[in-house]
């Protein structure tokens, strides 16, 4: 699990000229985090990942990626945490198979019927490349 003193000690780069996050915002809401951990939340974790801050361009925002990267660490260090502080077992972390998943912010999920190869040379012959 990550500590406390980990998140009020983290830095990120400051961009200008491309967007970022405003560091007003995520200043505070590592503040936010801080305070509910000694709190014992458990909606924390959630919280975190689902989240956002508004963008900034040509003043000080940090860099984008960072942040995100940062936060997902933050979560998945808070679920693991959880997880063993209340003796969890490993079948609780498989996921439902009917529950639907929103993707990650700028991931791209293509379905596998688009990868299939063709079956036989009439069906090559209309693909378009």
């Amino acid at each position: 699990m990550i500590s406390a003193d980990a998140i009020t000690s983290r830095t990120f780069t400051t961009v200008r000229f491309k967007e970022g996050y405003s560091t007003r915002e995520v200043d505070d809401f590592l503040d936010e985090i801080v305070d509910r951990m000694t709190t014992g939340d458990h909606s924390l974790a959630r919280r975190i990942k689902e989240k956002t801050f508004s963008n900034v361009r040509f003043r000080g925002g940090y860099d984008i990626d960072e942040v995100d990267d940062f936060l997902d660490e933050v979560a998945r260090g808070l679920e693991g945490g959880a997880g063993a502080s209340t003796g969890a077992s490993t079948a609780a972390a498989i996921p439902d198979p009917h529950e639907t998943v929103a993707p990650e912010p700028g991931t791209s999920y293509t379905s596998d019927a688009n990868l299939a190869a063709p079956s036989s040379d009439s069906d090559a012959a209309q693909l378009p490349w």
